[in-house]
């Protein structure tokens, strides 16, 4: 057996900073790191890279950084791209609900046929709202809020029409009226609230890593806090679990969260 397979392992102990991407939670040294800002504050730019390639980089303390997008060097989606789309489906669902009191309003005017859903689980938010799990606790938060003004507001349909019907339209409308300018209201406000916190998301992270002498940045789409670990929070990681060279095993507390741990030496090939 040689002296490097029978030499313990360093301590993987110390402070991580953490952040997730997709479902998966990350740890990063923090003595690697020599600085994190926001990818706006660094304005980087496209330089050529090989045949047809192109890379990013940006100045910092006089020298020229090269910027990676973590999602790209472990061949996992962007949650930029995931908030993008929630933004814009938000977006759509908020106006739906305009839209639904504006179809009752006609309907108890007019007398007309109401067309749309009556079951809060039907419409299109519904059915988006029953399946969706956020990944972020504060967009998770937010959700959580909408439900009961959401089913308050489907079942004005079927309480409004019957009071119509039973002739007393005007109370109805009033009563619509009074709907609008509240429970509505709160609806609007929380999808208000869900959106900005997901342009919050959009605001990527970037971290400046010093390893392996070897100086490069690294951009994130959120970061989400300084953990310690020490060593009995180690758990190696077998070859089949670990995906790229710069994992080399897992951090867990007390049969808490599950970290993959990050060695920023071998995050970025050369």
């Amino acid at each position: 057996m040689s002296d490097a397979a029978l030499a313990p392992r360093p301590s993987v102990a110390g402070s991580y900073l953490t952040f997730h991407l997709s479902q998966a939670k990350y740890a990063l040294p923090v003595d690697a790191i020599q600085y994190i800002t926001t990818l706006d504050a660094i304005d980087p730019h496209d330089v050529p890279k090989g045949k047809n390639g192109l890379t990013q980089v940006f100045s910092f303390q006089g020298d020229q950084i090269s910027l990676y997008q973590f999602s790209a060097l472990i061949g996992s989606g962007s949650q930029s791209a995931e908030c993008e789309r929630l933004i814009v489906l938000l977006k759509e669902r908020r106006q739906d609900h305009i839209d639904w009191m504006s179809a009752l309003e006609d309907s108890l005017t007019h007398g007309t046929e109401f067309t749309k859903a009556t079951d809060p689980h039907q419409c299109a938010f519904g059915r988006w709202y029953d399946q969706y799990r956020a990944h972020d606790t504060e967009l998770a938060g937010i959700l959580s809020q909408f439900d009961a003004p959401h089913q308050r507001i489907h079942a004005l349909a079927s309480e409004l029409l019957k009071q119509a019907d039973d002739g007393a339209r005007e109370q109805a409308l009033s009563r619509l009226d009074d709907e609008r300018h509240s429970t509505l209201k709160l609806l609007l406000r929380l999808f208000e609230q869900a959106i900005a916190r997901l342009e919050e998301m959009l605001k990527p992270v970037v971290v400046i890593l010093r390893a392996n002498q070897r100086t490069y940045a690294i951009e994130l789409d959120s970061i989400d806090q300084i953990m310690e670990f020490n060593d009995g929070h180690w758990l190696p990681g077998k070859e089949q679990d670990l995906k790229h060279p710069c994992y080399d095993g897992f951090l867990q507390k007390s049969e808490g969260e599950l970290f993959i741990r990050l060695e920023p030496a071998h995050l970025v090939r050369k």
